[in-house]
This record gives C-alpha cells, sequence and structure tokens, in this order.
C-alpha cells in the first residue's frame, strides 16, 4: 500500500479535510487505473457498437455524414477516459474507526464516502487471479429513467492486494457480542 505523504497534492489535501481529528491512517491505498472495469464495461460495449453502426452508416451513405456520427464514438470514449480520470484521483482509506473513499466528483468538486468499521461491514468480494477486486461496502439507490430504483454498488475498486485489505478490515472491526 502506499503513504498519505505520497498522494498527489490536491488529493492529500481532500483526504485530511475527510478524516476526523485525531484519525490516523491505518491504510491508504489506490485503485489501480485500468480501462476495462465494472464501471467502463456499459461504455465499452456501446462503443464497440457505435464503431460497428458508424462503419455500416459510412460504407452505405459515403462520408458525408461522417462528423455527426463520430459523435457516436465520442460518447463511449468520453465515457470511458471519464472513468479512467475518476481512478487514477480516487484514494481509499482505513482509519481506525472508518473506512473511506475520497475522490473526485469534478474539476473542483469532491465527493467523500464512509462507512463505520463494524462487523459485517464488507458486503461482497470481487477477487481477480491476480490478486486484486473489489471490496463493495455498500450499496447506493438511484432513479433509473423508468422511474423504479437501481443498487448501485459503493466500496473500494480495482484494489491491489485485496485479500491484506480485506484482512485490515476484518482484524479493526469490532467482533459483534451475541
Amino acid at each position: 500500500m502506499i503513504s498519505l505523504a505520497s498522494l498527489p497534492e490536491k488529493l492529500h489535501e481532500q483526504v485530511l479535510r475527510a478524516m476526523w481529528p485525531g484519525e490516523e491512517p491505518v491504510l491508504v491505498a489506490r485503485p489501480v487505473p485500468t480501462i476495462v472495469n465494472r464501471v467502463s464495461k456499459p461504455y465499452i460495449f456501446f462503443l464497440v457498437f457505435a464503431i460497428f453502426f458508424v462503419s455500416l452508416f459510412v460504407f452505405c451513405s459515403g462520408f458525408a455524414a461522417l462528423p455527426f456520427l463520430a459523435l457516436f464514438i465520442a460518447l463511449p470514449v468520453g465515457g470511458i477516459w471519464r472513468t479512467y480520470w475518476q481512478m487514477q484521483r480516487t484514494v481509499y482509506i482505513i482509519t481506525e474507526r472508518r473506512a473511506l473513499v475520497v475522490r473526485a466528483a469534478g474539476r473542483k468538486a469532491w465527493q467523500t464516502l464512509s462507512w463505520p468499521l463494524t462487523a459485517g461491514l464488507v458486503k461482497e468480494r470481487v477477487l481477480r487471479a491476480d490478486g486484486s477486486g473489489d471490496l463493495i461496502l455498500g450499496y447506493e439507490s438511484s432513479r433509473d429513467a423508468e422511474g423504479g430504483t437501481t443498487s448501485v454498488p459503493q466500496g473500494f475498486f480495482n484494489l491491489p492486494e485485496l485479500r491484506r485489505v480485506e484482512q485490515i478490515l476484518m482484524d479493526i472491526a469490532p467482533v459483534p457480542r451475541g
């Protein structure tokens, strides 16, 4: 894992703002930025479809509509780039009291997610063959286009050394009494 001091300046400032007075980090980690991940898969699917559609349309109608159709390719590429950009500006922190995610939500906006350390904090684990993976710590409800709600997973994504981070969480979290 990494040290708090090794973070880029703006990210370091945001982490210090997110932590409570007297709170010390037990673990500081960053996601491994990847192009293909849980968030970018829909964009990649749409990009493949868009490239096929644009190629077919240009082949059938000529190059006159190419600038307009380039928008079909630019939108998913922009979504993939934004996901990658946000991963580069994300940090995961475990303190003796809680688990935190600090990430960029825009050029100057930052988002902090926090979960108190309790037994059963990890809701779901996705372990990959290389030892990296995702720890789902909670779900956020969001409205879809039809007015229904969907659950969006929240937590630590694309973590290197997933087992080590999960073990640290289990060691610190209080044991349930019963």
